[in-house]
């Protein structure tokens, strides 16, 4: 059974930016280019904990109220639901080598919206291992803390369906 996986990496990720709010009152306006590296940044501790199979990492990027949407899985709505959901990916699966690749990030205050691809090698507990590239779409918004945590994360496989 091939499963195709993703945005998990595009994922889940908890951005840190210095950057002051935007706002009428005369503060600096948010820089969309730090968001971005800053999202890049997290993007590869991601995948650094996803790799060590650090569960607890990867799970606190996402905000209490993130939406986590897997192909061929029922959306993950809340910190219980992906915390569940991830837990048992990372059960069943360990991640080789693979590499997220942003094309685009579009900022509006506290909010960021991050275009990317993704390829990667996964090595299921049983089988061969998966290999697998796609797109993903996550929307980050910023914390009271300046940090950002992902609020919806949606993914799917460019390969073609299993059979």
């Amino acid at each position: 059974m091939r499963m195709t996986c993703f945005g998990i990496l595009s994922i889940g990720l908890v951005a840190c930016s210095a950057n002051p709010r935007s706002d009428a009152a005369g503060s600096t306006p948010t820089d969309s280019a730090k968001v971005r590296t800053a999202i890049e940044s997290t993007n590869a501790r991601f995948l650094d904990a996803f790799k060590r199979g650090d569960k607890a990492t990867m799970i606190a990027n996402y905000a209490d109220d993130a939406v986590l949407m897997m192909p061929n899985e029922q959306a993950w709505r809340g910190h219980d639901e992906i915390e569940k959901g991830l837990s048992a990916f990372v059960d069943q699966m360990a991640f080789k080598n693979g590499r997220t690749i942003t094309s685009d990030v579009m900022v509006a205050g506290d909010l960021a919206v991050e275009t990317g691809r993704y390829a990667w090698t996964l090595k299921p507990k049983e089988g061969p291992e998966i290999t697998d590239k796609g797109k993903y779409l996550t929307a980050w918004r910023r914390q009271s803390d300046g940090s950002w945590k992902v609020v919806r994360d949606i993914n799917n496989s460019d390969m073609p369906p299993a059979r």
